[in-house]
């Protein structure tokens, strides 16, 4: 876009329009005033698959019933009385996090930052979500469940030449299809075993 001197920009990939929109104020008008014009989300492989068939609301493309979902996560779910309830949540896994470091390096061992910030994002969640946490490192299935999240996070929306040319899905020339199955799978038996529980109570 700098070679072609403009900040905005239509391209053609496939079967989609992508607007790329490099200036800030542009961005910002796109998000504030046209949203309801721009804010369609493509169909893709990767959503449908961990959204069970665009059944959550994250991955629910544009429309009616996503105006109705994003209504009820902001004023209910992500609202800021929802935010200060569960602050002591967010609070305990810090403290834990921060006697973890200092235990660490109190002993002189060394910290893979990557693994402990992973267990404190999915310990946040879990502590909000389910009232339970993981020890770092301890079970051996908890890390499995974590391994397969980030996964997820990771193949969700990536490049997949089978959103774009819908003739080459039968080929699944990227395989993303299949980690993304294998990590689901993962991680929804942890989950499913926690909500079952829940549902008992």
């Amino acid at each position: 876009m700098e070679e072609m001197n403009t900040e905005i920009a239509c391209i053609r990939v496939g079967n989609y329009h992508v607007i790329p929109v490099t200036s800030p104020e542009l961005a910002c008008e796109f998000l504030k005033i046209h949203d309801s014009i721009f804010s369609s989300r493509p169909i893709c492989m990767s959503a449908n698959l961990v959204s069970n068939g665009y059944l959550t609301s994250i991955f629910l493309p544009s429309g009616d019933q996503w105006m109705k979902m994003k209504n009820m996560l902001t004023s209910h779910v992500l609202s800021p009385k929802s935010f200060q309830w569960l602050r002591p949540k967010r609070d305990e896994e810090a403290d834990h996090l921060h006697r973890f470091v200092y235990n660490q390096c109190s002993n002189q061992l060394v910290i893979n930052l990557r693994e402990v910030t992973r267990y404190y994002c999915g310990n946040v969640i879990r502590n909000m979500i389910f009232s339970k946490r993981s020890l770092f490192g301890i079970i051996e299935e908890q890390e499995e469940q974590f391994d397969a999240l980030f996964t997820i996070l990771e193949y969700v929306y990536s490049f997949s030449i089978s959103d774009y040319l819908p003739w080459l899905s039968v080929f699944d020339l990227d395989g993303h299809k299949a980690v993304l199955k294998k990590a689901y799978a993962k991680a929804t038996k942890h989950i499913d075993i926690e909500v079952d529980l829940v549902k008992k109570c």
